[in-house]
C-alpha cells in the first residue's frame, strides 16, 4: 500500500483521553483500531493506527478515508451517526454503534445480539434507578430500611420517595422536580458500575472479569509453550491488561465510594453536574477498545490463530494518556505510553481481496459477541 499522500503524523503521547479518542468498531479491516476525537470546528475526526504496524497515525477526515481504503456500508452510516452526536465519549458512541447494529447493517447475528444488549440495558437502568432512590431514602430516613427490596417498585415506595424529595430540597437549593431529574442523571451514569457494592452483572464489572480472564488465559497459553509468544508481543499485551485492570478496578472502587454517601453523591450533581457523571464513566474511558481485543483471543481456537491473534491485538493496544495519574494518582508505566511493540507488515494483502472479506465477517461476528 502507498501510503505517501496520507497524513502521517509524529508519534505524540495524548495528554487526555478526549485527545486519544475513542474506539468505534468498524468493521473495514484496514480501520481495525481507529478512533475518533472531536477536531477543528467540532467536526468529527479519525485517529488511525499506520497500517503497516509501525509507529504514527493517520489524522484525517471521513472523506479522506478513502485514500486509505474502501469503508463499507456499516462504517459509513456508523460515521455519520456519529456525526451527529452532542459529545463523543464511549458512552454515547456505543449507544450510536448499537443503534447502527440494530439496523442490520453489521449482520443478522449483529443486530439480533444489539436488540438483547438494549433491552438489558434499559433492565439494569431501571434497577440501578430503583436501588439508588432506595439508598437515598434509607440515608435520609432510616426508618425506611425496612420497605420494598425487589426491582418492582410500589405506589407505596414511590409516595415516601416524593415525599423525602420535597423535603430536602430546600436544604439542595433546588426543587424536588430537579432532584428527581438528577437521580434519574446519576442512575443512567452509574448502572453500569454498578449502584451495589460488590455487583457483577453490571456492564463495567463484566468487562473488567473479561479482561482479566483474557489476561490469565494468555500468560497460561504462553507458559505452556516457549514458541507460543512471538518476540515478546504476548507479554506486552498481558502486562497491559494487567496494568489496565488495576486502574479501572482503582476507578470502579472510587465510583462505588461515592455512591456509598447518594446524598452527597446528589448534592455533587447539583453543583457540577457534569463532573459528577464523569465519576462513573472514568472506568469507560479506561477499558475504551479494550473489549474487542478481548474478542479477538476469545475468537482464537487454536495456536496458530492465538499467534494471529496476538498480531493483531499488539497493533491495536491501547495508549493509556497523562490524564489517568489525576483519576487515580498511579503513575504510568512506561510500556504504556508506548505501548505498540512495533509490529511491522510489508503489505496488507492479507486485509483486502478475498481476506479483507473474511475479515469483514469476522468483524461483524466480534460486533455480535460484544456489548
Amino acid at each position: 500500500m502507498k501510503t505517501s499522500a496520507l497524513p502521517l503524523t509524529e508519534f505524540h503521547h495524548p495528554a487526555t483521553f478526549q485527545s486519544r479518542g475513542v474506539a468505534v468498531p468498524f468493521t473495514t479491516p484496514l480501520l481495525a483500531g481507529a478512533r475518533v476525537r472531536v477536531g477543528s470546528k467540532n467536526a468529527p475526526e479519525l485517529v488511525i493506527p499506520n497500517p503497516s504496524g509501525g509507529r504514527g497515525v493517520y489524522i484525517m477526515q471521513w472523506s479522506g478515508v478513502r485514500a486509505l481504503c474502501n469503508p463499507g456500508v456499516h462504517d459509513t452510516m456508523l460515521f455519520r451517526r456519529l456525526t451527529g452526536l452532542d459529545r463523543i465519549d464511549p458512552v454515547s458512541l456505543r449507544q450510536a454503534a448499537l443503534g447502527i447494529a440494530l439496523q442490520g447493517f453489521a449482520g443478522i447475528e449483529a443486530a439480533a445480539a444489539a436488540a438483547l444488549t438494549q433491552t438489558a440495558d434499559r433492565a439494569r437502568g431501571l434497577r440501578a434507578h430503583f436501588q439508588l432512590l432506595t439508598a437515598l431514602l434509607n440515608q435520609i430516613d432510616p426508618a425506611s430500611r425496612n420497605g420494598p427490596v425487589s426491582i418492582e417498585r410500589t405506589a407505596e415506595f414511590d409516595r415516601r420517595a416524593s415525599a423525602m424529595l420535597n423535603r430536602i430540597a430546600p436544604g439542595f437549593g433546588c426543587t424536588a422536580m430537579h432532584l428527581a431529574a438528577g437521580l434519574d442523571t446519576l442512575g443512567d451514569a452509574f448502572a453500569p458500575v454498578g449502584i451495589v457494592v460488590d455487583e457483577r452483572e453490571s456492564r463495567i464489572p463484566r468487562l473488567l472479569a473479561k479482561l482479566d480472564d483474557t489476561r490469565t488465559h494468555i500468560a497460561f497459553w504462553l507458559g505452556a509453550g516457549p514458541d507460543n509468544d512471538i518476540g515478546g508481543l504476548g507479554r506486552t499485551v498481558a502486562n497491559a491488561m494487567a496494568v489496565t485492570h488495576t486502574l479501572a478496578r482503582t476507578l470502579l472502587t472510587a465510583a462505588r465510594t461515592a455512591l456509598a454517601d447518594p446524598s452527597g453523591l446528589l448534592k455533587h450533581w447539583v453543583a457540577n453536574p457534569l463532573e459528577t457523571a464523569a465519576l462513573a464513566t472514568r472506568c469507560d474511558w479506561v477499558l475504551d477498545g479494550w473489549e474487542r481485543i478481548c474478542l479477538l483471543w476469545q475468537r482464537a481456537a487454536d495456536d496458530a490463530n492465538r499467534r494471529a491473534a496476538l498480531l493483531e491485538m499488539a497493533q491495536v493496544l491501547p495508549v493509556m494518556p497523562r490524564e489517568v495519574t489525576e483519576w487515580t494518582d498511579r503513575p504510568i508505566p512506561e510500556a504504556m505510553m508506548d505501548p505498540a511493540p512495533g509490529v511491522i507488515s510489508q503489505n496488507d494483502d492479507w486485509r483486502r481481496g478475498a481476506a479483507g472479506f473474511t475479515l469483514i465477517q469476522r468483524n461483524e461476528a466480534l460486533r455480535a459477541m460484544s456489548e
